[in-house]
């Protein structure tokens, strides 16, 4: 043999050794719990995004302005939204993938020794040609390569429906959070607002309270009274101061939720904007009738709108199912380059047309289509479920705001009479011809009858509040002239104001609107990225 044709000496062991170490890291790598020091990292990195960028509160709230604070800076709101930006980009990126593939490559190849051969002939096995090569050591690659196939585009394109549908489902995800949201601060606002007005009022009544209950524990040390009629007394008493106290512990807790719907330190206190009497003690209605309102909420409801969204996605997954029935065709188209010198043609074009199929995919196939069908039964199963508890809770919210009023107006006459008591017993205590429990009583009396008409109140907006999410009406405009608080508060009062005067929102054809669903903002509330920022990113 000449010394090219000798064995050589091949990096082999270098290459195994590191291939060895390479699986036994990814083997060894296991995940670890957080540790403590993690932990409290993360746990600190949160309390300073999490009342962070937050306009401060220098005014008194009013019930406009905490729906918008809501709205801003609720977490579970804000959730939402990043849950419907991330959406939208899984959509846009579903559409990219409907684009054949260009691939540009480029490449150095070496080798530490000639890649050589020798040719043997088969009827004689005898050598035929001497040692030889066709191709350098050193090289350099180069291609560029379209490459299309019709199954992956047919599957991409249905793949691109349903990530759409799935971001406009998760748009309606985020209207039914921002409906219920309103509703819930609408509730608590009205309750808030109820304690604050009865905690100025309470405090007097249970001092005076404590003062004749400390006035009889000394008159009973003096043996002035019976000890039984006396015992009666203090009891009466006591009763009377613990009922208050309950009663404005019970109050301090709407504040309480309401810090929490807004988003605010739990230390930190505010103060609730008095509404104008007539606004405060008028009785909404609703002006409608039951067919229209049954109408409006199956055209507006999101529940409703994310089931059928769910409709289309499983009819795209039925037509997917099918597809993958046919073979796969594929246009390749390339040009290519090779620097090796032995080559004729260094520069050179392919086309490869090619159609495939894998046969076991076509055994599995019936029972895809059937899942995909199943899938889509449930899906309009769920639909007409939501159909059904639509039309059920307006017909409950209709007559939950009915009786509301109801209860409202005789909780209203009952606050008069004892109010008008109230000033009989003031002014007969005043000429001393009333006695201390009679006047407590009777404040007490009073004050529970107002709180019961606040509450009433506050059960009416709230009946209100939920009447409007049962029919699918949106709290703010889809475009409002800026971010902060205030514009946000004037645009939901606007809205409320209307819908307060009977000029209730109409369903809209939204389909010629545009027809990406990011091409839209993320909400009139935030930009991406200023709701990105919010969140620390």
């Amino acid at each position: 043999m000449t010394a090219m044709q000798k064995p050589q000496k091949r990096p082999h062991r270098t290459a195994i050794t590191l291939g060895l170490l390479a699986g036994l890291t990814g083997c060894g790598l296991t995940p670890e719990p957080l540790s403590l020091t993690e932990r409290t990292s993360l746990i600190a990195q949160d309390k300073t995004v999490l009342f962070d960028k937050q306009e401060p509160i220098s005014a008194p709230l009013t019930l406009y302005q905490a729906m918008a604070r809501a709205l801003k800076y609720n977490l579970d709101h804000r959730v939402k939204m990043m849950e419907r930006a991330v959406s939208e980009g899984q959509s846009t990126l579903a559409r990219y993938s409907l684009l054949p593939e260009l691939v540009a490559s480029a490449g150095y190849s070496a080798r530490d020794n000639f890649n050589a051969s020798n040719s043997r002939g088969i009827p004689d096995g005898q050598q035929s040609l001497r040692t030889s090569t066709s191709q350098d050591r050193n090289r350099y690659l180069g291609d560029l390569v379209f490459r299309w196939n019709i199954l992956d585009f047919g599957v991409s394109y249905f793949n691109a429906q349903q990530e759409g549908n799935k971001a406009l489902a998760a748009e309606e995800n985020r209207r039914k959070v921002s409906h219920n949201l309103m509703q819930d601060v609408r509730s608590a606002y009205w309750r808030a607002l109820s304690a604050q007005h009865l905690e100025k009022e309470i405090a007097p009544v249970v001092a005076e309270a404590r003062h004749a209950l400390a006035l009889s524990r000394e008159s009973d040390q003096q043996r002035l009274k019976p000890p039984l009629d006396t015992l009666r007394y203090q009891k009466s008493l006591v009763e009377i101061i613990r009922r208050l106290d309950a009663l404005l512990d019970q109050q301090k807790m709407a504040k309480a939720e309401l810090a929490g719907l807004l988003n605010l330190p739990v230390n930190q206190a505010y103060v609730l904007a008095e509404p104008d009497s007539q606004s405060a003690s008028q009785a909404p209605k609703v002006d409608l009738s039951m067919e229209r309102m049954e109408e409006i909420a199956l055209q507006m409801r999101p529940e409703l709108r994310q089931e059928m969204y769910q409709t289309r996605i499983g009819t795209a997954e039925i037509h997917k199912a099918m597809l993958r029935l046919l073979p796969g065709v594929e246009l390749e188209i390339g040009g290519h380059y090779d620097s090796n010198s032995y080559l004729l043609n260094q520069h050179f074009a392919e086309l490869a047309p090619q159609i495939a199929k894998n046969v076991f995919e076509l055994l599995q196939a019936p029972q895809a289509i059937r899942t995909a069908e199943t899938q889509k039964a449930l899906a309009d199963s769920r639909r007409l479920a939501a159909h059904m508890a639509i039309l059920t809770q307006v017909h409950l919210a209709n007559e939950q705001l009915e009786l509301s009023r109801k209860q409202y107006e005789q909780a209203q006459e009952l606050d008069d009479i004892n109010q008008q008591i109230l000033r009989h017993v003031a002014n007969s205590a005043d000429s001393q011809a009333t006695s201390a429990m009679e006047r407590i009583r009777t404040a007490v009396d009073a004050i529970m009858t107002k709180l019961q008409r606040q509450q009433s109140h506050a059960d009416m907006q709230a009946a209100l509040g939920k009447l409007y999410v049962s029919l699918g009406f949106d709290p703010l405009p889809e475009a409002v002239a800026g971010h902060d608080v205030d514009t946000l508060a004037q645009a939901i009062a606007a809205i409320d104001q209307e819908w307060a005067q009977g000029r209730l929102p109409e369903p809209a054809d939204r389909s010629t609107e545009a027809e990406a669903p990011e091409a839209q903002s993320t909400h009139p509330v935030f930009e991406l990225g200023e709701l990105m920022s919010s969140v620390g990113l």
